[in-house]
């Protein structure tokens, strides 16, 4: 008797012990669901979408709304943020640009760090865009007139969805791009994680 109760303990115990593994395997597999399905990001990530493999960029001069050449060198050892819109900027491209503004003035001592750039793919009001960079004066506004220039442009859209926000980092790689309505903070999040673990730019 004694023997057969010793057994059924072991046994009970056996079961105990197989139920405590299994929920130890289990337990990250229904987190790690549970995280995706409510949509709950963690601290670590990343609020953009992360573009693998990065498109390495060959960027040509492209001219400011002046005439004068913005060349492919002022990319470099710098983050850019980029915005292509067809012609002008509208109600919703100034809002924005608005959006940018502020967030590398919030970036403090790092803002250096950051260039924002708007593309202007066709005809554009010149009145409408000297207002805009009187508002903005840091705002770096680029032309798009030959083949070259329209090709380079066309690899931020065949990246992303027209009215994207693009990172473009020091490297002259785009790795990133974010919906037009992504907010200031969450930009902010990412672009100060990035300049706090990067060497370059």
């Amino acid at each position: 008797m004694s023997n057969h109760n010793s057994a059924e303990v072991k046994a009970v115990k056996g079961r105990k012990m197989f139920l405590l593994l299994a929920l130890v395997f289990v337990l990250p597999f229904t987190i790690a669901y549970t995280l995706h399905a409510l949509d709950v990001r963690p601290g670590g990530q990343s609020f953009g979408n992360l573009i693998t493999p990065v498109v390495e960029l060959e960027i040509p001069a492209l001219d400011d709304t002046k005439g004068d050449s913005f060349s492919g060198e002022q990319w470099n050892k710098i983050w850019s943020i980029v915005m292509v819109v067809e012609a002008g900027c509208n109600t919703a491209c100034e809002q924005s640009v608005d959006k940018l503004n502020r967030v590398q003035r919030s970036l403090h001592k790092e803002k250096g760090r950051v260039q924002r750039i708007l593309i202007l793919k066709n005809e554009f009001d010149v009145e409408q865009i000297n207002q805009l960079q009187e508002k903005f004066p840091q705002l770096i506004v680029l032309t798009v007139k030959e083949a070259v220039q329209q090709q380079y442009v066309q690899t931020f859209e065949q990246t992303a969805a027209q009215g994207s926000i693009y990172l473009v980092d020091p490297l002259n790689n785009l790795m990133m791009y974010y919906p037009q309505d992504v907010g200031p903070k969450e930009l902010r999040h990412d672009i100060m994680r990035l300049l706090k673990n990067s060497w370059g730019g």
